[in-house]
């Protein structure tokens, strides 16, 4: 067991700076929204008072009146929040095997009295709590903002927490079948393309379906379905017209499998010499 500890200090180590700069700029984008938030909430009331704002608030995704909540959550779809929690993920997924292959460092850590699946299974714990973290930073940064800016019905953290463990479940498949790639490969950067690719490929499939002008199209529900990011919606999570919980458990499950498939690779390839 202590072995596999330290192996996840190690990695944790390894992964600080990126770590802490995502966390930050997502701790202080969390409080930035809920400024934003409070002004907007302040525009919403305006113009439902004159009549002339009901069309807009809809065309946010809100209901007349939204709570301040969803106000929030309205801004959380933003794809720069989805881009640091992604690039961490592809990161720490290509960089499992790979990077450790490419340094030569991988057979040093195997002559350790360290398994094959001890030493993936630290990379994962490392990771996982890396994501969860950096989601958390989100959730932490939006409820101590709440405290210095004016809102109607300030949301309690726990609730914050929902649709954060939300990105972090998005984040999680990301990082699985980038790790599979890893797995079975010498070198970090084809991982990272074909992990970024896919991810890539998702968020347009997502785009391309939410085009009005596509809205007909026999294709358009798949395409849909087909992308990792419909089941990431923080308005849905805190308002509880979705179904957050089953999306969640998806997207973890979908995870899982990425990362039991990379454990199997990873146990039955033949390491180079140098490694």
């Amino acid at each position: 067991m202590k072995p596999f500890l330290t192996l996840v200090r190690k990695n944790l180590h390894d992964a600080r700076w990126s770590l802490f700069l995502s966390a930050t700029l997502l701790g202080f984008l969390g409080w930035l929204l809920v400024y934003v938030a409070s002004r907007q909430e302040t525009r919403i009331r305006q113009a439902l008072t004159s009549g002339e704002g009901f069309n807009w608030v809809r065309r946010m995704g809100l209901d007349a009146d939204p709570p301040s909540i969803e106000i929030m959550m309205a801004f959380w779809n933003h794809p720069f929040i989805i881009l640091l929690v992604a690039m961490f993920a592809l990161g720490r997924g290509a960089n499992a095997v790979g990077a450790e292959i490419e340094r030569g460092t991988l057979d040093m850590v195997m002559s350790r009295p360290v398994s094959r699946s001890a030493y993936l299974g630290a990379q994962v714990l490392a990771s996982s709590l890396g994501i969860l973290l950096i989601a958390a930073a989100l959730a932490v940064g939006a409820y101590a903002a709440t405290y210095y800016n004016v809102l109607k019905s300030p949301p309690s953290f726990r609730v914050l927490m929902e649709p954060a463990l939300n990105l972090a479940a998005l984040a999680f498949p990301m990082y699985g079948y980038t790790l599979w790639f890893s797995s079975m490969d010498i070198v970090r950067w084809r991982a990272l393309t074909a992990g970024s690719a896919l991810t890539l490929a998702g968020f347009i499939a997502r785009v391309i379906a939410l085009i009005p002008v596509f809205e007909e199209s026999w294709w358009r529900p798949w395409a849909e379905h087909a992308s990792l990011f419909s089941l990431y919606n923080p308005v849905d999570a805190v308002s509880g017209r979705g179904h957050v919980g089953q999306d969640v458990a998806i997207l973890l499950g979908l995870g899982a499998g990425f990362i039991a498939l990379a454990f199997l690779s990873f146990a039955y390839r033949d390491l180079p010499a140098n490694a």
